[in-house]
């Protein structure tokens, strides 16, 4: 693993924590209770699924409750007991567990990977695996923690160990192998055709999408654990080289910015300003008309900023390792006061390192306003929802 030596390893474990999880790539199983959620929305009525050691369970939005499983006349499914069924599902096959959101493959069928790089087809609805004992990724060895990408031939996914595969989408056998030179932690970008993918031996790559053939790839002076944001023609990535890239679709580096700390999350850019976080609490806007020129730059966090910045109305939302989720403006990244002149910060109990979402209010999603979705490594707090305006806390959901 010689990319793996050219990192500092105590500065590593002190910035990042909950890292164990990937050190134990490659190791054996892994333990369970050292994830973070995947999360990912299904259906009309943008149910929220969660991917979470053992378990793969949706939650309601509106409530935040386990939803309930229904028959085929509508009404509520019961137990032995009387008591309702919900929707929750269990990894099969001893001590495994999820790291990747599922991803559909039909109006009533999920796709689930576990770590082990064992698939499993879930029928929605009734929340049970119609092959227990799964499809193995056949001929790889390593782990899967990266979320599946997928198109109407082939279901896309990168590796932990080395490489990226595409899966037949029917009969889940590789078609094709893209080699790397280390492990692929993100889900693939599939655009126009192409799957562009980042790696943690420095390396943006570029295939096609139909054969797997290399088209580019491209070094980012250090390890990428996110898969770049395609925006207005171009994509943007960081990494742990301390730099942001504008790179063109052809592969070519258009601009750079250097920031302050190592890049883990991808970017979110909103009328042509960038935002992303880095690995010691800062936040930068950049503007991706020119240039990437720094637009502002804030220490918002005492730690690790993971997940992708937030982006809604005037406010800027990042979520930090140092368990708190701050609300900052889109103007110069002050905080946002609340109505006692207070900064808008929303602790909670554990470190913060999933991906946020936002859910809004439709014809079919019974919610009164925007809200944010935050996930924490404490089971007992795993899901809180907050209204994206006022950070005004709605409900939270623990792991029974």
């Amino acid at each position: 693993m010689t990319t793996a030596k050219r990192w500092s390893r105590p500065r590593w474990l002190v910035m990042m924590g909950l890292l164990l999880v990937l050190a134990a790539a490659g190791c054996g199983p892994a333990p369970l209770g050292i994830s973070w959620a995947g999360l990912s929305t299904f259906g009309d009525a943008q149910n929220i699924l969660v991917a979470f050691n053992d378990r793969l369970v949706m939650i309601d939005p509106v409530d935040g409750k386990p939803v309930k499983l229904l028959n085929p006349s509508g009404e509520v499914r019961l137990d032995n007991e009387g008591k309702p069924r919900l929707w929750e599902v269990r990894a099969q096959n001893g001590p495994n567990q999820f790291f990747a959101s599922p991803i559909p493959l039909d109006d009533d069928t999920l796709l689930v990977a576990t770590y082990n790089q064992v698939l499993h087809t879930v029928d929605v609805p009734t929340a049970r695996i119609e092959n227990p004992e799964g499809t193995p990724v056949s001929g790889t060895t390593g782990h899967l923690v990266a979320d599946l990408v997928g198109d109407d031939q082939f279901i896309f996914v990168g590796l932990s160990t080395k490489n990226v595969v595409a899966l037949d989408r029917d009969n889940f056998r590789i078609q094709w192998t893209s080699p790397t030179g280390h492990g692929v932690w993100s889900k693939p970008l599939l655009q126009d055709g192409v799957l562009y993918f980042a790696s943690l031996d420095h390396y943006l790559y570029a295939v096609s999408a139909q054969t797997g053939d290399l088209l580019w790839k491209l070094d980012l002076e250090g390890a990428a654990p996110s898969a770049p944001t395609y925006y207005a023609g171009r994509l943007f990535i960081g990494s742990f080289g301390r730099k942001v890239f504008e790179v063109s679709t052809s592969g070519e580096i258009l601009n750079t910015y250097n920031t302050l700390d190592w890049v883990w999350g991808a970017p979110t850019i909103a009328d042509d300003i960038l935002y992303v976080g880095d690995l010691v609490g800062n936040v930068y806007a950049l503007d991706t008309t020119r240039n990437l020129a720094e637009v502002w730059k804030q220490q918002v966090a005492a730690s690790a900023i993971r997940p992708s910045p937030v982006v809604y109305g005037d406010a800027v939302v990042v979520a930090s390792r140092d368990q708190k989720v701050y609300w900052l403006k889109r103007s110069d990244g002050s905080p946002i006061m609340d109505v006692e002149g207070r900064p808008l910060v929303r602790e909670m109990q554990a470190p913060i390192f999933s991906d946020m979402l936002v859910i809004e209010p439709s014809e079919t999603v019974k919610v009164s306003e925007p809200m944010l979705v935050v996930s924490t490594l404490s089971p007992g707090q795993l899901l809180v929802a907050y209204t994206l305006s006022e950070a005004r806390f709605l409900w939270a959901y623990a792991l029974q």
